[in-house]
């Protein structure tokens, strides 16, 4: 079996991927500083069945990550802080995670023999786009396209994983706007879906008319097993679900309301936007990847509708964690 190395395994995109590749027969070992959107609880079962070994530590500690490297064959480097609104208030940690902590985890894997390397990046390194869609040449060296502190720091940690690649197996995945099982309710989605839950209103900002590319989790993760596999070292990949229409912030709080039997009136409120200026709307060409071989089914509505049920039999996963999510909005 090979063993894999997962930073940020348990957090929110991380966990939906150790869960997917440990039933696919992987060892899985998951590197995590246990920040609050981390969770061990997300990972406990698989740790009592000895499919996954956590190692608490942060990825800008060189000893941590060497001994968290020891026999590792493949890195899924998905271990960031992630969130605009944070990153407004400490954009010094982002850069120290983001940044300094991407080239740490490079570095000392390379220097352990690490055969691949795969970096998590974002659709947010490109910015905001009117029409049409950013391919992965459109990423311009530097972080001018990149209009928040999170932003910025993840567009150099992609430059920093690009130069690597161009001598060691590295490959970039800058994927859109993930949405599933195990969201800190601090994000859109799982925040809408839990403040219903709580008989509260969706505060959706502005006129809900911001597009985001919602891409559920779990394909990510086949995504990311596909690229494993067949992936080319030195590239960057674009991944999204590109729907067509196209679903605006307004939509995805009508399609909550019509999956949990509530009215749309009386449970969205629309408040102004604390970031007016902020992306409007994110879109990524995918044929690089297509081309490739990689063409998941999509179904959006269904994916909605199964994070739903996953938040309605979770409760006391998200309940605990309410609090401090709806903290930094206050």
């Amino acid at each position: 079996m090979k063993k894999i190395l997962v930073t940020g395994g348990a957090g929110f995109i991380g966990t939906n991927f150790v869960y997917y590749i440990t039933a696919k027969g992987y060892n899985a070992v998951v590197l995590d500083k246990l920040t609050y959107a981390g969770g061990k609880d997300n990972l406990e079962p698989l740790i009592a069945e000895g499919k996954v070994k956590l190692i608490h530590g942060d990825i800008c500690d060189a000893d941590i990550v060497k001994s968290s490297l020891n026999g590792v064959e493949e890195v899924i480097h998905f271990a960031a802080e992630s969130h605009n609104t944070r990153s407004e208030t400490d954009p010094d940690l982002f850069y120290r995670t983001n940044v300094e902590g991407t080239r740490n985890m490079l570095e000392e894997s390379f220097r352990a023999g690490v055969k691949k390397f795969i970096h998590i990046s974002t659709d947010e390194v490109y910015g905001s786009i009117v029409n049409g869609y950013f391919a992965e040449d459109d990423k311009k060296q530097g972080d001018s396209q990149a209009t928040s502190a999170y932003s910025k720091s993840k567009s150099q940690a992609d430059d920093i994983a690009m130069e690597f690649g161009k001598n060691y197996p590295v490959i970039v995945l800058r994927p859109t706007n993930n949405f599933g099982p195990w969201q800190y309710p601090e994000k859109a989605l799982p925040r809408w879906i839990s403040n219903i839950l709580l008989g509260d209103k969706i505060p959706l900002w502005g006129e809900g008319l911001q597009v985001r590319d919602w891409l559920f989790a779990p394909l990510t993760a086949e995504c990311l097993e596909f690229l494993l596999q067949k992936g080319v070292p030195g590239n960057a990949y674009n991944v999204a679900a590109n729907h067509n229409p196209e679903i605006t912030n307004k939509t995805a709080a009508q399609w909550l309301c019509k999956i949990l039997g509530v009215s749309i009136e009386e449970y969205i409120e629309y408040i102004p936007d604390p970031r007016p200026n902020h992306d409007f709307r994110y879109a990524l060409n995918v044929q690089k990847l297509t081309k490739l071989g990689f063409k998941p089914a999509n179904d959006p509505f269904k994916q909605f509708e199964d994070t739903v049920e996953w938040y309605q039999q979770n409760e006391q996963w998200w309940k605990k964690r309410k609090d401090e999510a709806e903290s930094i909005y206050k």
